[in-house]
Formats: structure tokens, C-alpha cells, sequence
């Protein structure tokens, strides 16, 4: 039998992908006819979906010209942004200690589910994970639940016994929204400070304090 799933949040809590949404993101909006935004800003909009995230970057409302930006950056994040992706230290090693130990594994992001999965090859983790979900991948981006709830379905996973490990508030909330217990982890693009009042049920500075702690459950 199955040990409760765990289902991770991709970008800022397996793989730091900075570098790659930052490059693509300005060659999209330089595309656009629009002036580069800076790194912190652009770190800033990986809170919101991608359609959301151009939107807020350039103003642009029209949903056409949104979606062209959808495809582009995932054509430029495809060509030249699957190699800039690196895993957080320990990563590797927590997921394999995971998978060892029998629990169901999962990604759910609002990345594009080809480009993750390209990622999880690349870095040679993807045998450890069952299944892969982006935002391309189900009804409506997180924190809608029900992407959550379909890797829970696919995984043959019961929602309130499993868990979802992120590192921002849309992370806090899709677990909340779809009845999982969450945890978050600091070092990704968000601030300790920034996540501690969100109330989540466990916080994680380390890969391997996460691993402990799940390995123990």
C-alpha cells in the first residue's frame, strides 16, 4: 500500500529557474515592444500565472497578445532556458530518499507541464516522480484546487492525508483550497519572514530537514 502522496511546486522550491524565467521573460517583453523589467520584479510576478504574470509586466489586457506571449515564452524557456535550470542543493537526494521509502510523488505548477518535464529529464530526476501537471495541464491554474486534486486522483492519493510543499502564498493556498496539508520551503524566491504568517503546517529551511521529517511521518 501507498503512503500518502507528497506534490511539489516546481520553480523555487525542487529547481531554481531565476535565471531562465528572467532571460525569457525580457526576450518576450523586448519582443513585445516593451522596455526589460528587472530581476526583482520579474521574481516578484512568478506568483501569478503566466498569461497573469505578462499582464501584470506590460499592461497588455488584450487576451490574443497575451497568448502569443504564453507561447513565446515557453518556445524561448524550451530552446534556451531547460539548461539554466538548476536543482536546490539536496533536492536530488531528498527525492530519492523519498521515492525509496514508498511515498507517491508529484509536481503540480503553473509552469508549462513539457517544459517541467524536459527539466526533470535533464536533471535526471524524473524517475522518482509519478506525475507531472503544469498549467497546461488542467482546468485552471493553482490556487484553483482542482489541479491539485487531479495529480491526488492520479497519484491514487486521499487529498487529506497527503501533502503539497511550495514556497509561495499560491502554494499556502492550493493546499488549503483542496484539503492537503502544506508546508513551505525558504529558500526559494521568497523571504522566511514573508511565509512564516501565512500559517502553514510545517516550514522547511533544508532539503534534508524535509526529507527527515517525512521519512519520520
Amino acid at each position: 500500500m501507498k503512503k500518502q502522496a507528497i506534490i511539489f511546486d516546481h520553480d523555487g522550491t525542487l529547481v531554481d529557474s531565476i535565471d531562465a524565467v528572467v532571460h525569457c521573460t525580457n526576450l518576450v517583453i523586448k519582443d513585445a515592444g516593451f522596455p526589460e523589467d528587472s530581476r526583482r520584479k520579474i521574481m516578484d510576478g512568478m506568483a501569478y500565472p503566466t498569461l497573469e504574470r505578462f499582464s501584470w509586466h506590460t499592461g497588455v489586457k488584450d487576451p490574443g497578445q497575451l497568448q502569443k506571449m504564453w507561447t513565446d515564452f515557453y518556445m524561448y524557456m524550451n530552446r534556451e532556458g531547460v539548461e539554466m535550470v538548476k536543482l536546490y542543493p539536496g533536492i536530488k537526494e531528498a527525492l530519492d530518499r523519498l521515492a525509496r521509502e514508498g511515498f507517491s510523488i508529484g509536481i503540480l505548477t503553473n509552469n508549462q507541464g513539457i517544459f517541467v518535464r524536459r527539466v526533470a529529464a535533464f536533471l535526471k530526476y524524473s524517475y522518482d516522480v509519478e506525475i507531472i501537471l503544469g498549467e497546461d495541464n488542467v482546468i485552471a491554474p493553482k490556487p484553483d484546487p482542482r489541479g491539485l486534486l487531479q495529480a491526488c486522483a492520479g497519484l491514487g492519493a486521499d487529498p487529506s492525508k497527503s501533502w503539497y510543499v511550495g514556497d509561495g502564498r499560491p502554494d499556502y493556498k492550493v493546499a488549503r483550497n483542496a484539503g492537503l496539508k502544506s508546508a513551505l520551503v525558504t529558500w526559494g524566491a521568497h523571504p522566511a519572514e514573508e511565509l512564516i504568517p501565512l500559517g502553514a503546517d510545517r516550514y522547511f529551511e533544508s532539503a534534508a530537514e524535509m526529507a527527515r521529517f517525512f521519512t519520520s511521518l
